[in-house]
């Protein structure tokens, strides 16, 4: 009778992460190098950043209490360009008067609408997190 059969490291392999073996023999020194420093790699890197980026913010949007800074006297300065006021001396917000150029209010009445009147916070959050992915997925395409 012949001896039992040693179980190679190939066929312990085939488990679940079978289909990970070509990937991670590609995983070397050489190959972490090309990706961080090639410019020909750098498409794979921004997408790996990117998805990072989006679930660090999704992450933090849940996770981290929210702290209100001047969401509120945005909500107020754009109410009262809603309501008629004009003149930016008399537009005001719990933090003073309204500094901003017009496409500040004019964006932030957007967000006025979208966020039924500035009460839904964490659709402001995911609608800033959009526009911050975005804008870092264009900064990678330089």
């Amino acid at each position: 009778m012949p001896p039992p059969r040693k179980k190679s490291a190939k066929s312990s392999s085939k488990g679940y992460l079978s289909h990970l073996d070509p990937l991670l023999k590609e995983l070397n020194i050489t190959s972490l190098k090309k990706l961080i420093f090639s410019p020909s790699h750098a498409w794979l890197a921004a997408i790996v950043l990117l998805v990072l980026e989006l679930f660090v913010n999704i992450f933090v949007i849940h996770r981290v209490n929210y702290t209100e800074i001047d969401w509120v006297a945005y909500m107020q300065e754009v109410e009262g360009v809603i309501n008629g006021t004009m003149d930016y001396s008399k537009l005001r917000g719990d933090t003073g008067p309204l500094v901003y150029p017009a496409g500040f209010v004019w964006f932030y009445m957007g967000l006025y609408y979208i966020t039924s009147q500035g009460t839904n916070v964490m659709l402001a959050q995911y609608i800033f997190a959009i526009i911050y992915v975005v804008n870092l997925g264009l900064v990678f395409r330089l």
